[in-house]
Formats: structure tokens, sequence, C-alpha cells
């Protein structure tokens, strides 16, 4: 099993992290592991969930990253309160499995286009590190997957693959 110590270190080891901690919260009655990070640079929370996923694998990675300026603090450990309300106010997407096939295949087909180990069905488009050039990619293979045409406003519009699963549906 990985420790949250194990966890924040990945993550610091990280060219664009400063400062990385971990916490263990409440969040619809479970315990979830959330990585806190100071960037020094422009880095998404998904992008670096998807980081320590490489590094650690699916199941030792945190369940979400959450971006901050400068970590909250209280009795000299990082503020599990703070990032609780974080989680609760949507500042941090936790990963979610795909709930069905049409969000399976989505996220699997986004995975692939975009090269990163895995994608949660509230992962934001653009967050994960989407282009235009992934965003076409993304369109051609749903298109050929789903014998249905999409065009780039809907697929941006709908900006996560639990969105885009309903427009297909």
């Amino acid at each position: 099993m990985v420790t949250p110590a194990e966890i924040a270190e990945v993550l610091a080891a990280h060219p664009g992290v400063g400062r990385a901690e971990v916490a263990v919260v409440r969040h619809d009655g479970r315990d979830v592991t959330v990585a806190v990070v100071e960037p020094t640079e422009y880095l998404s929370g998904p992008l670096l969930r998807n980081h320590a996923r490489r590094e650690l694998g699916d199941d030792g990675a945190p369940a979400g990253v959450l971006i901050v300026d400068r970590i909250p603090t209280a009795g000299g450990a990082v503020d599990a309160d703070a990032v609780a309300a974080a989680v609760a106010d949507g500042r941090c997407t936790l990963f979610e499995d795909p709930r069905d096939d049409v969000e399976r295949r989505v996220a699997e087909i986004w995975a692939a286009q975009m090269d990163v180990r895995s994608v949660g069905a509230n992962d934001d488009f653009l967050e994960l590190g989407g282009d235009s050039l992934s965003a076409l990619g993304i369109i051609a293979a749903i298109e050929a997957e789903f014998d249905r045409s999409l065009d780039v406003y809907e697929f941006m519009s709908a900006a996560s693959v639990r969105r885009l699963a309903e427009i297909l549906r």
C-alpha cells in the first residue's frame, strides 16, 4: 500500500511542483486521499493525478489533486478541513470511474488520443491537457466508434466524459 508520504514525494519530484502534501478527508461518506500542490508552472489537478497514477499505479494515486498558491496548514500539518471544503466546493475534481459502457468507451478514447493513463468520468478535457489536435482526434474516434457525427462545439461544450456520454446516448 502506498503511503501519503510516498504520494507527496512522487508529486514533489515533478518538475512543475514546488511543494506537495497529502491529506485523507471524508467525502460522500468515504475517506479519500487528496494531494495539495503548490505548482511552479501551470499544471492542473487531473494532469498531476495522472502523473501519480503512472508512477504509483491506479490504486496508489490520490483521488484528486488540489492546486493552491499556498498549502493550507493547521497545527503544522496540511489542513484537512480546508482540503475537504475544497473538494466539497468542486475546486478539486476527484477521479470517478465511468459508470456505464458509453462512459467507459468515451474515457478509453480520450485516454488513447491524449496519451494519459486514465480518464475519469468528470475530468475536464482542457485540464487534462487537451488541445485542438487532440480534440479533432477524439471527435474522429468517437464518430467512428458511435457511428454518429459530432461537431467541435458539441464536444467542447460537453467538456467531460460524462457530459459527452450524455450527448451520445
